[in-house]
């Protein structure tokens, strides 16, 4: 017979454990009913600090979109205008854009947002299904563009299919996954071509500039060479700087916001989650006095209680994460979540880590002074 206090060998002590662990199985599967309320309350609890994780992601995707590296070293100008002849000056790099709202008869008339890119675009390009533009099609102006996926899908446009732009067609070579774009994207050289005839279509010129003296020559030069035309009207000029740090301002700001209110949401899941566990414990009282009388130590019962706890929170979470973007699409929030990658592990992570803090607390709470006394006596 073993006294108490003898050492386990590590095959008893894995028994234990696996023994523990089917324990736990075992109750849960029989009480199903009340485990379903307490995945639910979890569940509940946890719903809010994700959403907050996802929307500080998608804020970080926008910052993303719109900031490109070593923006503070460029300055940018906006003008209207019908012609795309470009100002260039030698030895400055530079990029230009060009953004206009274009109607399509074959889709009833629906006005969307069309797009030129150039070959030296500073921006990010949004995620693409497909294909994006090779070298060639940005340079020599190939009858491509991309098409973003929500009128992908109204208008059902595969990629290899032809749009019409302005009397021209466009094979479509990939579809925008990004919930966040709508519109058509096409090579600056192709909308050049096809779109010569449109009026008030707005420019964006981006150059390259390492001195406040560069910037304010680049700037004249081309604004003194844009009121040239006729048709062109210059509606201002940032500097890059400046776009760029307030960007960054931008983003800690909603940072803070959002996680301030994750925060607060967890606090209170914390406190509410408390003291469901306490009341599940003095329920299970006489359960827990039967295992300690059995044998189980306290540290087998710790154990137990946070393997408990982990399921739930694993199922809550599970659960949390399947249902968070059909309801934000449901509110119409879908463009406000970005649940990628790095928003499920922070999400996973903040979980599992106030499941820790949970089994910590209401262990503390259940075996401490007399309680474990009290728990042998309920078990008589």
């Amino acid at each position: 017979m073993r006294r108490r206090g003898d050492s386990l060998s590590r095959t008893e002590e894995f028994w234990r454990w696996g023994y523990s662990y089917r324990q736990v199985c075992l109750k849960i599967w029989h009480q199903k009913k009340r485990y379903l309320l307490y995945i639910l309350s979890f569940y509940i609890g946890l719903l809010f600090p994700a959403f907050c994780i996802a929307n500080i992601r998608s804020a970080d995707q926008v910052i993303y979109y719109t900031t490109f590296d070593n923006m503070e070293d460029s300055v940018q100008v906006d003008w209207f205008g019908g012609g795309f002849d470009v100002p260039k000056i030698e030895g400055t790099e530079y990029s230009v854009s060009a953004y206009y709202q274009e109607d399509f008869p074959q889709w009833n008339h629906q006005y969307m947002a069309v797009k030129g890119v150039d070959e030296h675009y500073f921006y990010p390009l949004p995620e693409i299904s497909g294909r994006g533009f090779d070298e060639e099609e940005l340079r020599e102006g190939g009858r491509v563009c991309l098409l973003d996926k929500k009128n992908a899908k109204r208008y059902d446009c595969q990629v290899g299919d032809r749009i019409t732009v302005c009397g021209e067609k466009l094979r479509i070579i990939g579809t925008i996954t990004d919930v966040k774009f709508e519109g058509m994207l096409l090579p600056f050289k192709t909308m050049k071509e096809v779109c010569r005839n449109k009026q008030n279509v707005q420019f964006t010129g981006i150059f390259r500039a390492d001195t406040e003296e560069e910037k304010a020559r680049i700037t004249a030069f081309v604004t003194e060479e844009l009121e040239k035309y006729e048709d062109v009207e210059v509606q201002g000029v940032i500097d890059g700087r400046t776009v760029y740090e307030n960007a960054l301002a931008t983003k800690r700001q909603w940072r803070t916001v959002r996680g301030i209110g994750a925060a607060v949401s967890a606090l209170f899941f914390l406190m509410n989650e408390t003291v469901v566990l306490m009341g599940k414990a003095k329920k299970e009282r006489q359960t827990i006095g039967i295992h300690m009388a059995l044998g189980a130590t306290e540290g087998e019962m710790k154990r137990m209680l946070f393997f408990e706890t982990l399921l739930v929170t694993f199922f809550s979470a599970m659960l949390v994460l399947a249902t968070l973007l059909p309801f934000a699409r449901l509110a119409s929030l879908e463009s406000a979540v970005l649940l990628d990658h790095t928003a499920v592990v922070w999400f996973l992570a903040s979980a599992f880590f106030m499941c820790e803090i949970l089994t910590v607390v209401v262990m503390k709470r259940i075996f401490t002074g007399e309680s474990r006394h009290v728990y042998l006596r309920e078990s008589l």
